[in-house]
């Protein structure tokens, strides 16, 4: 069958470099990071001040619930929740008590309102314990978390609390946001300036008289004005005690994906010379052995999932498609041979560093970032150096296809940190010893031997 010309493929549009390298910042820099704050402090307030306006035809039971929010949510006092007893302070006084005066309040369906509340209750607790991480790790200089966790946490405040909270409340009419957003922000604006003493004491006497106008009505509090299912608050995850040590898991699961679809793509790149091919594969194997080793591992989970990928990579894909392609010519095949051999030093560092991670990790280590970083410095220089050949399109003419490819060897590395049985264990090792020999029992014997 007729070979396709792979050097004078089509170029195309190159993917995003780093795909897979969550932990790139997406905000970055500590300023950038502080404003960020800022406003998900302001939004976080506009849906306290949307339910107040849920509440507002019973005064009672939307005093409880700004009650609640500042004294049970967090023990620990902090600016963030001085920023929102201000917002709380300002919508009731300056804007319910307004409207209640010209008959125009809510007017909601009260039993809806007292369901919809507690389902929401959860995400207003995690965005004002989360918050106030932020505030702490970006004021104080602490160094549990880089910028490139916090600017994580930062994303996932955004999808795990503010839009949970946007979906459950979408529904409430009559709530204008344009007129108290302006207002809100100016509370929220100074959350990290530097105040002088004086300046201090001053908000500190602000702070009290505003907390006894809010809430001194409750000290008259009538039977009937608990709102039902506002429950304590657990930790939420996001910047909590194992935030690092999980996202780091997460990384690591995914960063062994990205290494193992570039082991792919250098297969692809091979697959003219099924010898060349089967030698780079064991080449590999030996290596990721060896790595093992020089951590002290007789097993590697990392070396189990490593041999996976290339055995499904090989008869997947691969194997059905023998013959179909063939060499272009020593030339062609000598620039991709020559583009994986460059990057072979980085294939052997990157497996080293996986394995010390993976080990680290499943020991119960807390190196976070520590651990992973150097898995993905490695796994962007081996990107690098397949670049040349990649912009040519030599793998994709072979038949590599990332998108289609990505999910399988996603499922082998999601199990990475699991904890199996001896059951299974043992399948592992029977599955592990076939796959050695499907691969690379006419492979040549020295190699057999190293």
């Amino acid at each position: 069958m007729k070979s396709r010309n792979k050097t004078s493929a089509v170029k195309r549009r190159l993917r995003p470099s780093y795909r897979y390298y969550p932990y790139t910042p997406v905000v970055s820099g500590k300023k950038e990071m502080k404003e960020e704050v800022v406003r998900l402090g302001v939004e976080l307030s506009l849906h306290v001040a949307r339910s107040m306006f849920l509440l507002c035809d019973d005064t009672g039971k939307m005093l409880v619930f700004c009650a609640r929010l500042f004294r049970d949510v967090t023990p620990l006092r902090n600016p963030v929740l001085d920023k929102l007893l201000l917002v709380m302070h300002h919508v009731y006084f300056e804007n319910i008590k307004l409207t209640k005066k010209k008959d125009n309040c809510g007017h909601f369906d009260q039993e809806r309102v007292f369901a919809l509340i507690p389902t929401a209750w959860k995400d207003f607790g995690d965005g004002i314990i989360i918050l106030s991480r932020l505030y702490l790790a970006l004021s104080t200089n602490s160094g549990c978390f880089d910028d490139c966790h916090l600017s994580w946490a930062i994303v996932k405040f955004k999808r795990d609390v503010l839009k949970k909270l946007e979906d459950k409340l979408k529904d409430v009419n009559g709530f204008a946001r344009e007129t108290i957003e302006s207002n809100i922000f100016q509370v929220w604006k100074p959350l990290f300036d530097e105040e002088a003493d004086e300046d201090k004491e001053a908000a500190k006497v602000v702070l009290s008289r505003r907390l006894r106008e809010l809430f001194t009505p409750l000290s008259e509090k009538k039977k009937g004005d608990d709102i039902p299912g506002l429950v304590r608050i657990p930790s939420p995850y996001i910047l909590g005690e194992h935030f690092t040590t999980l996202e780091a898991k997460k990384e690591l699961v995914k960063l062994g994906v990205e290494f193992c679809l570039y082991v792919a793509q250098s297969m692809f790149l091979l697959c003219d010379n099924i010898g060349t091919l089967l030698g780079f594969c064991n080449g590999m194997r030996v290596a990721a052995r060896r790595a093992a080793t020089a951590v002290g591992l007789s097993e590697s989970h990392v070396v189990d999932r490593l041999l996976l990928v290339m055995h499904h990579v090989y008869f997947r894909y691969i194997e059905p498609k023998i013959g179909v392609y063939q060499d272009d010519g020593e030339e062609s095949e000598s620039v991709q041979f020559e583009s994986v051999l460059k990057a072979g030093g980085d294939f052997l560092a990157g497996l080293r560093h996986l394995n010390s991670a993976a080990h680290s990790l499943r020991g119960g280590g807390k190196g976070g970032r520590k651990l992973t970083r150097p898995v993905e410095k490695m796994v962007k220089k081996v990107e690098e150096k397949l670049g040349l050949v990649e912009k040519l399109g030599v793998a994709e003419a072979n038949g590599f296809d990332r998108d289609a490819i990505e999910p399988d060897v996603l499922g082998i590395w999601k199990s990475l940190f699991d904890v199996e049985a001896k059951e299974a264990t043992e399948t592992l090792q029977a599955i592990k010893n076939g796959i050695i020999s499907d691969l690379f029992q006419n492979t040549d014997a020295d190699l057999e031997q190293v």
